[in-house]
């Protein structure tokens, strides 16, 4: 078994990452559209097939829908709590200068698009000890970096005791080594991350001149009391849960719905080019009569008079519109708004408000979910970075990415009567603050004593009836 085995999983599923994130980043579009007379191989087919694509006109429904949801998961910036030890994820999470928002960003749309990504927590390889002043310093730290499905090639999982936990997980990544000190090559190396004897160990392999993958490094990570890992620092996140599970890509219907649309696209489209421009027909032609327009110098066009013969007709032909490509086009469209697409519609029929919250609502409940899984995973890999950085004590770790997409409806009435409730005793003043904080009446920063303290109002409530 090699190591650039892949698993089965990640073999049946890569055709899928690929065709989603292509549609949504709009492209290799031409290898999605159908080939014209395949078994044709005469250089006028293949012409033919290259205007054929180049007419098509794509729509990026996909990746409008997709940047569209990323946007509202990060519409208000995520909260994190962590020791004064790793506030420097906040600028500088995987030591290439991506803060832990940026990153997180990349993760959501993996996770919405394919349903799949990882994070590797590691810790740089040191000689000899590593002072607290280095790593107060910040020139030595715990970093986070992202795989998305496509670079995790392979995994292994093993039950020790009650729990199944991953023993092999092999990545590709890639790195830029200087040639000349001006041009640099991008050299391509498989990452291993596996359990030795209930040790963890990381592998670096490269190919070597012969294409052969061989070992280039071999590093034991310590965490921050000096001891190994008898557990690998990787976190799996998906759609649905953040196991090694595949889970089913939320995009992948709507891309091949919006390729679909495209194949439309190119036959209606190659039908208007062919046979939609007006075509002059007459009847009785021989060519006694087309010497004689020709000599009397006879053109089509306005002010020009046509002469034909006895008995025969001079008229113009145009085709009826191909309505058939045209309602599988309109089809699609309904089919992707119908799966969530955010597809701009103008001149829509009206909608009540309880229509549009539960398609609101409907379109969320994915995000709302892949939300809560990466907000888990990096929980969980701050709480790893927490450990190689030798944090001690108690220490929170805590990253949440908004799960509010639905700005709430808020009238005067509706106020007015949670006003009049905690004045009369029946709400406490912290539901109150909650509420408007949900509204977005009360900023964000704010905390409940600065609430209290602004309305002059102690934790517990006054003497309403003295007053």
């Amino acid at each position: 078994m090699s190591i650039d085995s892949k698993n089965q999983k990640y073999t049946e599923n890569i055709e899928k990452w690929n065709l989603i994130n292509d549609i949504c980043d709009s492209k290799n579009l031409d290898k999605y559209i159908v080939e014209l007379d395949r078994l044709d191989t005469s250089q006028e087919n293949v012409e033919r097939n290259k205007t054929f694509k180049k007419r098509a006109v794509f729509s990026a429904v996909a990746g409008y829908t997709s940047r569209g949801l990323i946007g509202k998961a990060f519409a208000k910036t995520p909260a994190i709590t962590v020791p004064d030890e790793l506030s420097y994820v906040n600028y500088d999470v995987d030591g290439a200068g991506a803060s832990i928002y940026q990153q997180s960003q990349d993760v959501v749309r993996d996770v919405l698009r394919i349903g799949r990504s990882g994070l590797l927590v590691d810790f740089p390889t040191t000689q000899g000890e590593v002072s607290r002043a280095d790593i107060n310093n910040q020139n030595i730290f715990a970093t986070i970096t992202r795989f998305d499905a496509r670079q995790i090639i392979n995994w292994q999982l093993k039950r020790v005791g009650s729990k199944l936990q991953p023993v092999l997980i092999t990545l590709t990544s890639s790195v830029n080594e200087s040639m000349d000190g001006y041009e640099y090559q991008s050299v391509e190396l498989i990452i291993e991350l596996c359990l030795t004897d209930g040790v963890y160990e990381q592998k670096e392999w490269r190919l070597n001149d012969k294409k052969e993958w061989t070992l280039y490094s071999k590093t034991t990570p310590k965490d921050g009391s000096g001891s190994s890992l008898d557990y690998i620092p990787f976190v799996f996140v998906g759609s649905e849960c953040n196991t090694s599970h595949v889970d089913h890509p939320p995009m992948y219907d709507l891309s091949k719905i919006n390729v679909g649309h495209l194949n439309n696209s190119a036959i209606y489209e190659d039908s208007v080019f062919t046979v939609g421009q007006v075509q002059p027909w007459m009847s009785g032609l021989n060519q006694e009569t087309i010497d004689l327009m020709k000599e009397n110098n006879m053109r089509i066009g306005s002010g020009r008079l046509i002469g034909v013969p006895s008995g025969e007709v001079f008229d113009f032909a145009q085709a009826s519109p191909n309505m058939l490509a045209r309602e599988a086009m309109n089809d699609k469209i309904n089919m992707m708004i119908g799966l969530g697409a955010m597809y701009m519609q103008t001149g829509s029929v009206a909608k009540t408000a309880s229509q549009v919250d539960g398609e609101l609502m409907a379109q969320h409940s994915v995000l709302s979910l892949i939300a809560h899984n990466v907000s888990e995973a990096y929980s969980v890999a701050l709480d790893m970075a927490g450990q190689f950085m030798g944090v001690s004590g108690e220490a929170e770790y805590k990253y949440v990415i908004s799960q509010d997409f639905i700005e709430p409806e808020t009238t005067p009435q509706m106020l007015t009567a949670m006003v009049a409730s905690f004045l009369q005793g029946v709400l406490p003043i912290s539901d109150l603050y909650a509420w408007k904080k949900k509204h977005g009446l009360v900023d964000n920063e704010k905390s409940l004593e600065d609430y209290q303290d602004e309305i002059g109002m102690q934790e517990s409530m006054p003497d309403l009836e003295e007053d």
